[in-house]
Order: C-alpha cells, then sequence, then structure tokens
C-alpha cells in the first residue's frame, strides 16, 4: 500500500482523475485491512468534490463505512456535493438523527436541496430534529420553487446602514467573515430595502472614518425570489457578476446568489436541456424501479410511434406513385434522414440562442428567413448531389428530378418548422427544447416523405 501513496509533487501534477484514481485504491486497500485510522487521517484532508466522487464508485456495503471515518463538518459538505440519486442511496443508510445533524452543519440553500430531494414525510421529521433556527430559515427556502432566486439563495449575508462608517462596517464584516464567503457588503435602510453594495475590496482600501454612503453603488443589480434561475445565470454571464442579492416583492433583501450556485445552475439547465431533447427527464435518474423509468420515457415514444406510423400511411397513399416507379423507394431514406437532420441542426441553433437570450423577441422573423436561406443553398447543393448520384445509379431523368426537387424540399421545409417550432413552444410556456428531440425529428420524417412523394406523383402527371 505504501508504494501507492502519493508524494506531495505527485498530487500537485497529477490529473484530477489520477488523483481520484489513487485515492480510490488506497482507500479500498485501507478498508480491506481494516486500518481505519489511516483511513481517517487520509479523508479527512481531502476536498469534499473528490470524496463526493469517490463514495458513489464503491460498493454500496462499502459507503457507510467510508462516510463514518469523516468529521461532521466535512461528511455534511460532502453530502451536499453528491448528486442526487447518490446522495439519495448514502442518506437511507444513515439514521435520521444523524442525517438531521449533518444537515444542520450545511449552508441554508445546500440543507434545503438536499431536505427537498427527500421524502416530504423524512424532510418534515428532520426539520423537527434540527435547531429551531437552522430548521426555520430552511423551511423559510422550501417555500420558494428550486428553480427560483429564493430555491437557490443563502440568506446569510452582510447588510450595513450607509450612515455607519468603514470601521465599524469592518468590525461588523469580521464577526461574521469565518461563515461565508464574502464579495459584497449590502447597504439597506431601516426597513430592510435594498439600496446598494460596496465591493469588499472598496471598503478594505477606504479610510476608516469614511461613511458607507460614500462608497456605495446605488441601483444595484438584483433578483426577486421568483426570478427564474436560468434568467440569474444569464444575468451572471452578462455582468461578470460574483454574487447578486436577491429581493421579495417589496423590494426587501432576503438573500443571495454567488457563483458557485450559478455553476451548479449551468450545469444542471444543460442536463434538463439534454433529456428534454432525449425526450424524458433528469427525474427519470431518481428512480429506483424499471417501471419508473418506463413511465418517463415512454409517452414521447408513442408519440414518435405515431409519426412512424404516419410515415407507413404516406406510403400507403402514393402506392400507384411508388408501383409505377419502384426507383423512388432508392431515394427514401436520404429524402428522410436529411430532412429529420436539418430540422434537428435548426431547432438546436434556435433553442440555444433562446437559452442563452442571444435571441430577442425583435430578431426572431429575421431568424426564420435566415434558417430559410441557408436551407435553401444547403438544399440545392444536396439535390443536386441526388440528382447527379441517381443519374449515375438509374439514368432515369424523371427519377433524378423527383429526387433532387423533393431534396430542396425537405430541407427548407425542415428548417422551417426547426425554427418555428421552438419559438411557438416559447411563446406557450412549453420548453423550447422538447422541440429538438425525436418530436421534430419523426415529424420532419413523415413530411419529408409526403414531399417526396408529391413531387413525384405531380412530375409523373405531367411528364409521365
Amino acid at each position: 500500500m505504501t508504494e501507492k501513496m502519493p508524494s506531495q509533487e505527485s498530487v500537485q501534477t497529477a490529473s484530477l482523475q489520477e488523483r481520484r484514481e489513487i485515492l480510490l485504491e488506497t482507500s479500498l486497500e485501507l478498508l480491506e485491512a481494516g486500518d481505519f485510522n489511516s483511513l481517517r487521517l487520509i479523508l479527512n484532508s481531502q476536498r469534499p468534490a473528490d470524496l463526493a466522487e469517490l463514495i458513489p464508485n464503491l460498493e454500496e456495503e462499502l459507503r457507510p463505512s467510508i462516510f463514518e471515518v469523516l468529521a461532521e463538518p466535512l461528511a455534511a459538505d460532502v453530502l451536499a456535493e453528491m448528486d442526487t440519486p447518490d446522495m439519495l442511496s448514502l442518506a437511507e443508510e444513515l439514521d435520521d438523527e444523524e442525517l438531521s445533524d449533518l444537515v444542520e452543519e450545511m449552508a441554508p440553500d445546500d440543507a434545503a436541496d438536499v431536505l427537498g430531494d427527500l421524502p416530504e414525510e423524512q424532510t418534515a421529521k428532520l426539520l423537527e430534529l434540527m435547531e429551531e433556527d437552522e430548521a426555520e430559515e430552511v423551511r423559510e427556502l422550501l417555500t420558494h420553487e428550486e428553480d427560483t432566486g429564493g430555491g437557490i439563495m443563502n440568506p446569510h449575508l452582510i447588510a450595513v446602514r450607509e450612515e455607519m462608517t468603514v470601521a465599524d462596517a469592518t468590525a461588523y464584516l469580521r464577526e461574521w467573515a469565518d461563515e461565508e464567503e464574502v464579495f459584497y457588503i449590502y447597504v439597506v435602510d431601516e426597513g430592510e430595502k435594498l439600496i446598494g453594495t460596496v465591493p469588499l475590496k472598496r471598503l478594505i482600501l477606504s479610510r476608516q472614518e469614511n461613511l458607507i454612503r460614500e462608497l456605495t453603488d446605488r441601483d444595484p443589480i438584483a433578483v426577486h425570489t421568483g426570478t427564474d434561475q436560468e434568467e440569474i445565470a444569464q444575468i451572471f454571464s452578462d455582468y461578470n457578476l460574483l454574487a447578486v442579492p436577491v429581493v421579495d416583492d417589496e423590494e426587501r433583501l432576503v438573500g443571495r446568489v454567488t457563483v458557485d450556485d450559478i455553476v451548479e445552475v449551468m450545469e444542471e439547465e444543460a442536463t434538463e436541456d439534454i433529456y428534454v431533447m432525449a425526450a424524458t427527464s433528469s427525474e427519470e435518474l431518481e428512480e429506483r424501479s424499471v417501471l419508473g423509468v418506463v413511465r418517463r420515457r415512454l409517452p414521447w415514444l408513442l408519440v414518435c410511434l405515431v409519426g412512424t406510423l404516419f410515415s407507413g400511411g404516406m406510403i400507403d397513399v402514393f402506392k400507384e406513385t411508388l408501383s409505377s416507379v419502384t426507383a423512388l423507394l432508392f431515394f427514401v431514406p436520404a429524402i428522410m434522414a436529411m430532412g429529420g437532420n436539418t430540422g434537428i441542426q435548426t431547432s438546436t441553433v434556435t433553442v440555444r440562442g433562446l437559452a442563452t437570450g442571444d435571441l430577442q423577441s425583435g430578431d426572431l422573423l429575421g431568424v426564420i428567413f435566415r434558417e430559410l436561406r441557408i436551407a435553401l443553398v444547403m438544399g440545392l447543393i444536396l439535390g443536386g448531389i441526388v440528382f447527379a448520384v441517381n443519374q449515375v445509379w438509374t439514368g432515369a431523368l424523371l427519377v433524378g428530378g423527383c429526387a433532387g426537387l423533393a431534396m430542396v424540399g425537405a430541407i427548407v421545409f425542415s428548417a422551417g418548422l426547426g425554427a418555428t417550432i421552438p419559438l411557438a413552444f416559447r411563446a406557450v410556456g412549453v420548453d423550447p427544447a422538447v422541440a429538438s428531440g425525436p418530436l421534430i425529428t419523426t415529424l420532419n420524417d413523415a413530411l419529408s416523405l409526403g414531399i417526396y412523394f408529391a413531387v413525384a406523383t405531380q412530375l409523373l402527371r405531367v411528364w409521365g
């Protein structure tokens, strides 16, 4: 085991993945040897994020043994860092008294996140076991939607009055700063309404006799408790903020959102969009039963099944056209694939623009027309390629013309759908990411097929 213990230099130069692999190997060896004293020393010198990655990589029966050697403050940080399914699994191994002690050690926003993921009955019991002050803070956070400013904020902050001196504010800061990271000092009036902010650097560099009102940036950027977390993330990105104050409907200062919260929000939103695009939900990770996962995935797959049956119906409707020119079947996969792929490309760009705020309401028509122009150019190029391939393949001018024209029409039509459906979903309050999933692919497949056969039918009537 000693040979595998990394030196200080190797720890500093090793990659994150290498360090975590060494930690895992060392922990397993110490567990096997029953050397819990060494295990305690090693694990309690690690970062919470590394331990939150370590524990899920262990066999389930070993996880409680690892967790038990951690000091309570570190164990609380590790539990808060873990992904929801792993946290829930580990929480099942802890009794309510132990779990409530860990939740008390957490920052209020982390405690609210953990309790919000637990069953309601267990959450209520844990809150009863907690100290009243801590429990009341968490209860207040749990009243807010979890994906809003009120749901992700930390109620702990430094608020001072503008008539205070720098010396007074600095003394107050010293009393409080051990508990939380400080980026800004918030200035409030007698009614706790937000007046402005003072950057920490400005406070430190100012004369002790200066008044806070002389240092205050008034009209600060703030968000409300009901502001969606995605919008808050956009604010952080646009204004390069480290923290933003949160106010209630009466403009009273009630908390703050810090940049580390926003990093988690961005990861959560990206994960959510990926799941939505796959026509499922991130909540399925918390499902323990097969039927639970099936219940979440099946509805959209049923929608897709209807779409594919619709494609089969298209073939049935135009079976006479196909029977007269069977070579048309050669290009069915190409027409369907190019229509679906074009729709995915366009919808992805549109959804991303909506998510980042790059697309504003005044730009929407311009975006649609731009995507149509792009699609027309691509359609002409791909249609020309299909026509040329047909001339080598079948030599039938009619088939090449049908396939080439249908390719242009399918790509342009699919691009139009890919741009407009996300915008329409956004207008009615549905997540636009839904438009980038199987829905738009299946829809475009069927409609591309319809365009192809309709073009073929008309050309056969004219020149057949």
